[in-house]
């Protein structure tokens, strides 16, 4: 069983938090600037067997999309490329 790695993603930091191999308990990893989100993913992956990715979807108080879901969506779609077996 791989570990769940779950994203709180930021214009300018991103925080990144994980769970332990048996997929129980999810504890914080760390924060990251977000330009260099992609390298450390890859620098985490290449150390830890990742089995799902999750990113948050923030949302206004109205229940509507936040502005940062632009980003977001890009940010996934990215992520889809590179790490072509590893689900969001």
């Amino acid at each position: 069983m791989g570990r769940i790695v779950a994203i709180d993603y930021g214009n300018k930091r991103t925080g990144l938090a994980v769970t332990d191999p048996g997929q129980i308990i999810a504890s914080p990893l760390e924060t990251v600037l977000t330009h260099e989100l992609m390298n450390d993913l890859q620098a985490y992956f290449e150390k830890e067997e990742v089995e799902l990715l999750v990113v948050g979807h923030p949302r206004q108080m109205d229940h509507s999309e936040s502005e940062s879901m632009k980003q977001i969506r890009f940010f996934v779609g990215a992520f889809k490329k590179r790490f072509k077996k590893i689900p969001v």
